[in-house]
Order: structure tokens, then sequence, then C-alpha cells
């Protein structure tokens, strides 16, 4: 979830500056969700707000945060400005650079600034802040705070069973409906995709101490740091069903791969293979993808990519590029810029959990 735009004098925008930030308790959830649900103009029960998600998100002890995630600038005692901290670390030019995501990031209209200014101060914990797209209020606000184009994600997909994908979309679409069930009905019948000999997986309930040297393995490109105790957060969210495999290639650990299943799409949140090979990334997407076509609740299989070797491998293994959003970098030092495009996996922010019931598919 992103700001909305705001504006306010210049001595307005000066008190709030110089007011601290205050990070939320859980016993100011329900105002909290009041505030979100009032921006957004979304009801109470959307999914994004559910008391389970949001204290996985704001409160549980990550092994790279310390203390709650989520931050507001109160208007007195109201709520002018919020966003929760999504923490992430690249290794780039030998070393490690520190940033995060934003969600939940919102400003009330009458707090004016106050969404920017909140943005100002959490980018001060860190090298660099990220975001992926985002509305067109939020593309037109984000250069005017600094951030810059570095790079897309591209998304790809394929439908699974366009019969139940039918049955349960709830978006009016009229006349168009049979014909986009004939469509996804001819797309579907797309074979899975053949897995070079030797190339395999396996499912695994939680991330290991021997998983360890495989996590950190370095790729050849800017990508994330990652351990097991990170991983297993990520596979902790309860706004999905998550599971992890690992990848395997004549018996030696190769590469990993998350899927995520919420509202009948299942998502490849997370995938790395240690090789700067495109064949192996090619066969790390086969893998992953024939896991994610036989899951029995998916009606349609999305995937995403920053990198040209993970977009190319994506396509060869029959998905569609559906459309693409720009991936910002807040980055004054240039300490991750000059290294772009850089990793960037859906699991990181919120892209893997989130969803719109009234709009639940892509295809």
């Amino acid at each position: 979830m992103r700001a909305k735009r705001s504006g306010g004098s210049a001595s307005r925008k000066l008190r709030l500056w110089e007011l601290p930030l205050a990070v939320l308790s859980p016993g100011q959830r329900e105002t909290l969700i009041d505030f979100l649900t009032n921006v957004f103009q979304l009801p109470r029960t959307a999914p994004f707000v559910d008391w389970r998600l949001m204290e996985w998100k704001y409160d549980e002890a990550r092994p790279d945060w310390e203390g709650s995630r989520s931050y507001a600038w109160m208007d007195g005692d109201k709520i002018g400005a919020h966003a929760c901290l999504c923490p992430v670390r690249y290794r780039a030019g030998g070393s490690e650079v520190t940033g995060s995501y934003l969600i939940d990031w919102a400003a009330d209209r009458r707090s004016p600034g106050a969404g920017g200014l909140l943005l100002r101060k959490l980018g001060g914990m860190f090298q660099v802040l990220l975001a992926i797209g985002g509305s067109e209020d939020t593309q037109s606000i984000l250069p005017k705070l600094g951030y810059k184009q570095a790079g897309e994600i591209a998304f790809f997909t394929r439908v699974i069973r366009p019969w139940r994908q039918f049955r349960t979309d709830p978006f009016p679409r009229g006349w168009k409906a049979p014909l986009r069930l004939a469509r996804n009905a001819a797309w579907s019948m797309k074979p899975a995709p053949s897995v070079p000999a030797g190339w395999t997986c396996a499912r695994v309930p939680a991330f290991a101490e021997e998983h360890r040297a495989l996590l950190g393995a370095e790729v050849g490109f800017p990508a994330t740091c990652r351990t097991p105790e990170l991983m297993n957060y990520w596979l902790r969210c309860p706004g999905a069903a998550l599971s992890a495999f690992v990848i395997q290639f004549g018996g030696s650990l190769k590469g990993w791969f998350v899927l995520a299943g919420v509202g009948g799409v299942v998502r490849i949140a997370d995938l790395r293979v240690v090789s700067s090979n495109p064949q192996d990334w090619e066969a790390a997407y086969a893998l992953a993808t024939r896991t994610g076509l036989s899951d029995p609740q998916g009606c349609e299989l999305v995937a995403a990519a920053s990198t040209p070797v993970g977009q190319a491998a994506i396509l060869r293994n029959g998905f569609r590029r559906h459309h693409s959003e720009p991936v910002f970098l807040l980055d004054a030092k240039g300490v991750l810029a000059p290294y772009a495009p850089v990793e960037i996996a859906l699991m990181e922010s919120d892209a893997a959990y989130l969803y719109d019931p009234g709009y639940p598919y892509l295809t």
C-alpha cells in the first residue's frame, strides 16, 4: 500500500519535521486499521489489515531488525502518516548495502506533507530505500522525494485451471467473461516445461543450518543477503500459504525457490540458483513452474523478475509477459544505483501475499 498525494505550507512542514517519529504498539492497532482503511478507502475486512498479518509485518522478531517496524507521524493524538519497514541487505561492490521497502505507507490529507517527511526520516535509517510500481499518485510523488527509476520488474503468468478461475472470479466482466474463459482455456493447454536431466527439487518445512552456505553464496550480480533465520521469518507469513523447496543438481544443493498461494493465485515468491549460467536458471524455473502448476488450489501461476537472466528463464518456461512495473531507488550516495538492475524478489516486500479479493487474477 502506498501514500496518497499531499501538500502544505512550509511552516507546517517545518513543524512536522521537528516532531519525533512514533513507534506504534499493538495497543494502537485498531486506530491504525481505521487510519489505513480510511486513507485507502477499503473495508476493515481488507486482507492487508488482518490482525495476524499486521502482527507478523510489524512486530514479529526478524533477525535483521529489533523492535517494531511500524512508524507514524502523530498529529496530536491522531495518525498523520504511517509506514512499515521491510528491511533488505544487498551485496554490491564487495560490501553490504542496507535498505528497506516501505509498505502500508499512507498519509492523511489533513496532515499535508507528513507522508514525505515520514519517508525522509525513515530513509535516514538506511543507505537506500526501494519501491516497486504503485498508483499514479505514488509514481508522481516518488521522484519529488528523490527516488529515481533503476530498472523494472516484469510480471509473467500461466493459467492453470481456467474453469475454476472463471467460477471464482468476482470481478464483473459482463459479456467479456466467456471470451476470457475461452482465451484462458487455450492458454492453459501449454504443456508443463521439461526439466533437464539431473535437476530435482525437494520441499523443506524450514531452512536449517545445512542451508546457510547455499543461502549466502554469491551469484554474480547484486543479490539480497539471506540466512535460514530470515527465510523462516518469511515462511511464517500468515497472509499466504508459503512453501519452500531446495534445488539439487547431481546430488549437490544448487538453489531454492518459495511458492506463495493466496486467493487462487500461486506466485513464485522467491527463486535463486547459485550460477551465472542462463541454462541453470531456466532449469530452476522449470522445477518451480512444474511445482506451481501442480498446486491443487491454483488457478493462475505468476512469476516476476527484475534481472535479464530471470526474465529470459521465465519466458522459456511457457509464461506470457503480462506487464512491468518500475523499480524506484532512493540512493543519495549512489551505493546501489550503479549496479542496477538489482535482484527484486516478491517475497521481500508485500508483493508475495498482497491481493485484492475483488480482482484476484491477472489473466
